[in-house]
């Protein structure tokens, strides 16, 4: 959780917000103390480093008095904070915490721009620039505190731990220390983000793996040789694409497939990495529980609306084409659901616990705007806009499009 500190002492208070003032616009808020200002010492918001610092049109001068600029530190959750009408104690370069104190509101109306002494903060919420680029930033005192208040104690991570996914599994503290990383990768790719899907999760991969002891089918897959409705159509395919992972993912097809959309969600560095390797899915576990996701998520879509009605049947069905070992799985989907939310995917806050609500929308309307302009194109662009299709007939993205016109370029010139 991000802790940001008031400008000024507690008992201050804000003399003129953000917005339209006498004919004008005010780019910025306005703090002040009952009775006068003057000499009042000033805090930073939020961490960073000073990139301007001095004498300033509108703020006063000669330096020390003027101004300072502190470009945020990225876990602050970013933008540049301005300070006006001040008496600057800290220099460009300097690194300041949140609630350290910069300066102090200017007394002097000769050096302070001409105005009653108070401080002014203005922000930017990317990088420093002109007027225009400034916004208002009141969301961020809903939760800030006064300078000198001791900050709230950051909450524990919450989520599943080695001894949770011991206990759901059956299984060693050691083994469950060891599969635990890939494990939470591959909960967090199969959207398990209630107790019932995770309960679900791990009640079926534990049974499928018997505790987390198989990564693989104990047969050699020679009896998959030949299978064409498992896209085994070269000699060997059997053995090389045999039960791999927790829930055995087998056959050519269905590792094409899973290698694709392991290289698209960035877990893998090739698309065809897992066709060229297919050991990797049973001697990687997050490999091998990531095929466990792509087939909860993609190969069957409705597993985890299953998970939510708690449908034990319906994702055991799903899962081995019919209901063998139903009464394992059904003792282990009570016993997990009992775990609660202990067996949830941890909860460690992340770089997003540093932005504001608006903040983080702000992020997701870029992200979805770049995936409108960059990815695969949209339902409603028309096939006019095709950068092409892969053999398995998905769109290309702009970057494979382009890559494909240079080889095809390349390839007439020579």
């Amino acid at each position: 959780m991000t802790t940001r500190y008031w400008p000024l002492d507690r008992g201050c208070m804000v003399t003129s917000p953000f917005g339209p003032r006498d004919g004008g616009f005010h780019t910025g808020i306005d703090f002040g103390w009952p009775g006068g200002s003057a000499g009042r010492a000033v805090y930073a918001v939020q961490a960073g480093t000073v990139i301007k610092a001095g004498a300033a049109q509108g703020y006063g001068g000669p330096d020390p008095a003027g101004w300072l600029v502190i470009d945020s530190t990225d876990e602050q959750g970013s933008g540049c904070f301005e300070y006006g009408h001040i008496v600057r104690q800290v220099g460009v370069g300097a690194t300041v915490a949140a609630g350290q104190r910069i300066g102090y509101v200017n007394p002097n109306q000769a050096t302070n721009g001409g105005v009653a002494p108070h401080c002014h903060v203005s922000f930017w919420p990317r990088a420093y620039g002109g007027p225009e680029g400034k916004q208002d930033w009141k969301d961020k005192l809903a939760a800030a505190i006064y300078p000198g208040d001791t900050p709230p104690a950051p909450e524990p991570p919450t989520g599943i731990d080695a001894a949770t996914l011991a206990q759901a599994m059956g299984c060693s503290l050691a083994r469950a220390a060891e599969m635990l990383p890939g494990y939470v990768v591959a909960m967090e790719a199969a959207e398990i983000t209630n107790v019932n899907r995770a309960a679900m999760f791990a009640a079926q991969i534990g049974h499928e793996s018997a505790g987390l002891v198989y990564m693989e089918e104990i047969a050699d897959g020679s009896q998959y040789e030949g299978r064409a409705d498992l896209g085994n159509t070269q000699p060997g395919d059997g053995r090389r694409f045999k039960g791999s992972g927790p829930i055995q993912l087998t056959g050519r097809h269905n590792f094409t497939l899973f290698s694709r959309w392991a290289y698209d969600h960035g877990h893998i560095a090739s698309p065809t990495l897992l066709v060229e390797r297919p050991e990797l899915v049973r001697s990687d576990p997050r490999l091998g529980f990531l095929a466990a996701s792509w087939y909860w998520t993609v190969a069957r879509p409705n597993i985890n609306a299953m998970c939510d009605r708690g449908d034990l049947d319906g994702v055991t069905r799903a899962i081995n084409g019919g209901l063998n070992g139903i009464n394992d799985r059904r003792a282990r989907w009570n016993r997990c659901r009992a775990l609660g939310d202990r067996l949830l995917p941890p909860n460690d806050g992340g770089f997003l616990m540093a932005l504001t609500d608006a903040e983080q929308r702000e992020l997701l309307d870029g992200i979805r705007w770049l995936r409108d302009q960059f990815g695969p194109k949209l339902p409603s662009w028309g096939e006019g806009s095709s950068m092409g299709k892969t053999p398995d007939g998905k769109e290309l993205t702009v970057r494979d499009g382009l890559a494909q016109m240079k080889r095809t370029i390349e390839g007439g010139s020579k």
